[in-house]
């Protein structure tokens, strides 16, 4: 396993493991190599591994990264031994340290996580199908108040709270604490839940030598739309039951009142007359108890029940008491299977997004234009993982440049999958098209068109003539270009011909506008994660501002771009920002 070692500007000899296919290093906090220093970027760098071969990438970082003191472009590999600058933090890849050289867990960092790359995957719980369920519909099944009419076995026992020393004193203690044992050493090395319980059925049966028949209940879904779902059952003698005849009477009174229910006569049993599945299933004794977490607000896991047909070994008081116990460890063990498989499928998710990440960042121009007399910089930053803002630069055959950036409603995994259909749609109409403004117009019906519903996006494209110094300007409901000329005012371009965002009118024709850029002359383009980003006192960052900043910077468009972002984040308090955010700028030489 590789490992990142930091040198400078934290505390040496701190290390990172290198685990993955990519392990993206910065101050986010969903990074996992997470540095906390105020000038290194929120994603500022990357390491990808591709079949045993490293090599590290700039995510477009404000401050840049440096591999052995030379600034990078894009992707270059990565060697045993080499120093990864990020501004003031200095870190040294190690693709093969020795055993004492492995890192340790960092405290706050992502790697203080448990790895889950070596347990085994979870699969869908085998469930019997329907026709082997006899439900038994009592009258009460029908009625609202189960806990007031429910008319009581011959024994039930209140789960809430610790057992009485009465219950307690009924068990004889070897036989519970070899039970305990048992059924603590069959769990022990399960991890599903397909494998827990029928495990945890064999075992009761091993404890409980009149069971003859069993079944597990499980809660599935949210608090307001939960179901019951038989997960196992097992038979005397066999793995799993032929047929599962179950009481929702008896089911919902142990949930509801989280109490265990023992019935020595089912026959006798007044609850059971006229239930024709009970008698066909010649069922003489049951015990039924509710599975209950640590949290007693919470509701039941579900419920476990055993029956016997054999009328001479009808289930006791003693034999509830320790169903109870044995229930009580076997909560403990769903509940962290449960939590096992939910780390599982987070830990899938989570792959499945630094993948759209990895993704997604690949959308994005890998360099800028050089044209003669011109200078370009930019920024890209997602709210979250993925997001829905777009730019691009696009080299016509004549030399001119296209410049696109836009706004996806929305954010995350939709927004993203939006933007990358943005991507592809806008090159083809751009490069195909005869003019920018016939481009946007098949853009707009493109998009409205391809059934993505309501969402809709604003976009603005540009094209710089850089041999004619005239920018054309085609703006479909996005913020509009500032101009700064080399006398310090500032002016909105193309604001008379914008008109609707794209996706929501299929026949929208669009203008254009056509500026000519003088020497000295700033260009910035924008989305409102720039001019909507909000104060901890709820004030909003605006135009003004953003205008204000533009008049009175007199330097380079990169450094231009570095202050913009560094006052919004300031003005937003150091915190995330709520919105996607993409800033883009280029001027011309100053004659």
């Amino acid at each position: 396993m590789a490992v990142l070692e930091i040198v400078e500007g934290g505390i040496a000899g701190t290390q990172y493991g290198v685990r993955r296919e990519q392990t993206l290093i910065g101050r986010h906090p969903n990074c996992h190599v997470v540095l906390q220093n105020g000038v290194v970027s929120r994603h500022h760098a990357q390491i990808l591994e591709s079949h045993g071969q490293y090599s590290l990438e700039d995510l477009r970082s404000r401050n840049g990264c440096y591999l052995n003191g030379e600034k990078i472009d894009g992707r270059v590999p990565l060697k045993d031994g080499d120093e990864i600058r990020l501004c003031d933090v200095v870190l040294r890849f190690l693709e093969h340290p020795s055993k004492e050289e492995l890192p340790r867990p960092v405290a706050g960092s992502a790697r203080e996580t448990i790895d889950l790359d070596d347990l085994a995957a979870t699969s869908g719980s085998a469930v019997l199908d329907e026709s082997h369920i006899f439900v038994v519909t009592d009258e009460l099944d029908a009625a609202d108040g189960l806990s007031d009419s429910f008319e009581s076995p011959t024994s039930s026992r209140s789960l809430v709270g610790d057992l009485d020393e009465d219950t307690n004193s009924r068990i004889n203690p070897n036989v519970k604490l070899q039970a305990v044992l048992e059924i603590t050493r069959a769990l022990s090395r399960e991890l599903r839940i397909e494998k827990v319980l029928p495990k945890l059925l064999e075992t009761l049966f091993n404890i409980f030598p009149q069971a003859e028949q069993g079944f597990v209940l499980l809660r599935e879904g949210d608090e307001e739309n939960s179901r019951l779902k038989l997960k196992a059952s097992r038979a005397r003698g066999g793995q799993t039951a032929d047929a599962v005849a179950i009481s929702m009477t008896v089911v919902r009174h142990a949930l509801q009142t989280k109490e265990a229910i023992l019935s020595e006569n089912v026959l006798d049993d007044s609850r059971f007359k006229g239930s024709t599945a009970l008698s066909k299933m010649r069922i003489r004794s049951m015990m039924c108890v509710p599975l209950l977490t640590q949290d007693a607000e919470q509701d039941g896991l579900g419920v476990i029940q055993i029956v016997t047909r054999d009328e001479n070994q009808a289930f006791t008081d003693e034999d509830l008491d320790l169903l109870i116990t044995l229930a009580s460890q076997a909560a403990i063990k769903v509940e962290n299977a449960r939590l096992h498989e939910e780390a599982l499928q987070n830990r899938e998710f989570e792959r499945d997004l630094e993948f759209a990440t990895q993704v997604q960042l690949g959308f994005l121009p890998k360099s800028r234009p050089h044209p003669d007399g011109y200078t370009f910089a930019d920024y890209y930053e997602a709210a979250l993982r993925v997001g829905g803002d777009y730019f691009d630069y696009i080299s016509l055959p004549d030399g001119r440049i296209v410049i696109a950036i836009g706004d996806v409603a929305g954010k995350g995994m939709p927004a993203a999958l939006l933007m990358a259909r943005l991507y592809s749609s806008t090159r083809f109409q751009v490069l195909t098209q005869p003019d920018l403004e016939a481009a946007v117009t098949g853009l707009n019906e493109e998009i409205s068109c391809s059934g993505l519903g309501h969402r809709f996006i604003t976009f603005l494209a540009m094209e710089l003539n850089p041999k004619k110094h005239t920018l054309k300007i085609v703006n479909a409901g996005h913020l509009a270009p500032l101009l700064r000329h080399a006398d310090g005012a500032v002016s909105q371009l193309g604001r008379e011909t914008s008109a609707l965002p794209l996706g929501i009118l299929p026949e929208q024709v669009y203008g254009s506008t056509v500026v000519q850029i003088a020497p000295g002359d700033v260009v910035v383009a924008y989305t409102d994660g720039v001019t909507e980003a909000m104060s901890v006192e709820k004030e909003i960052y605006g135009r003004a501002r953003l205008e204000t900043e533009l008049a009175k910077f007199d330097g380079s468009v990169d450094a231009l771009v570095e202050t913009i972002v560094e006052q919004v984040e300031e003005f937003s308090g150091g915190h995330a920002l709520r919105d996607d955010t993409c800033l883009l700028s280029f001027s011309r030489a100053p004659a």
